[in-house]
């Protein structure tokens, strides 16, 4: 499975940060899946947030949907403020192949310190979801501080992990970091797609990757400027798991319901 990060800068308005995202989507060789950024038409940009919020309508059948029919393939469309009777969330929507929109989640983690939890509602995370054949499952930028959700995850099934992200350049090594973490802990693949240039003041010029289920980054290929594809191969979940089994190495009963 071929999976494109797209770790794209957030330049001009809404319609031409669509615009990237729909290249990036038809740039050769196609990728079997397309990440894109958190957020990566508006940024967090607080004050116009509540005035670009997207309804359902938007992301059941936008540009994205259309992408993704029109190149045949998936595609996890980074998030978007989008309206619900519980406020304003902070939503990544997946596309298949047809442009059936066959997933969402939220984020679930709001950063207080950029002032998230001033225009945005607290998310409610989903579980899982199958891609190109692969049980996979996704999470919001913050939430990669949080292994619980991730664990989650994992029980549930998922053997790849999708994070589109906002990741500063001054913290890019924790970034990896935690990338490395959640996918060795859970022997999972992680993918992690940060903003690239900057934004608000602050560089983030790209900078995540693939961790391996051995927690090992991968190697990519760059196709274009911003973009990098990666080859995974999910029958090394299998394999990790079968050298060094920490799933059934667990204790449930001495962690307080912590996991």
């Amino acid at each position: 499975m071929k999976v494109r990060l797209a770790q794209l800068p957030m330049e001009g308005n809404w319609d031409h940060c669509v615009n990237m995202a729909l290249r990036a989507a038809s740039v050769d060789p196609a990728p079997d899946v397309l990440l894109l950024p958190e957020l990566f038409t508006i940024g967090f940009v607080l004050n116009e947030i509540p005035k670009r919020a997207v309804t359902m309508d938007y992301i059941e059948s936008g540009p994205l949907s259309a992408a993704a029919r029109e190149n045949g393939i998936c595609i996890i469309a980074g998030t978007f403020p989008v309206r619900t009777s519980r406020g304003i969330v902070n939503m990544l929507p997946v596309y298949d192949r047809e442009g059936r929109l066959v997933h969402t989640t939220e984020k679930a983690h709001l950063f207080r310190n950029m002032g998230e939890d001033t225009v945005f509602a607290p998310g409610t995370p989903s579980g899982v979801f199958h891609l190109c054949g692969v049980t996979s499952a996704a999470a919001v930028c913050y939430d990669l501080r949080f292994p619980e959700l991730f664990r989650m995850h994992t029980l549930a099934g998922a053997e790849m992990i999708f994070i589109p992200a906002q990741w500063p350049k001054r913290r890019n090594g924790l970034f990896r970091s935690y990338l490395i973490a959640r996918a060795g802990e859970a022997q999972v693949f992680v993918a992690g797609c940060n903003l690239g240039g900057d934004h608000l003041g602050e560089i983030y010029q790209g900078g995540g990757g693939i961790a391996s289920p051995e927690g090992v980054m991968l190697e990519g290929e760059e196709p274009a400027e911003h973009m990098t594809d990666y080859v995974v191969q999910p029958e090394m979940v299998d394999h990790t798991r079968k050298r060094i089994d920490c799933l059934s190495d667990r204790r449930p009963e001495i962690y307080g319901g912590a996991g």
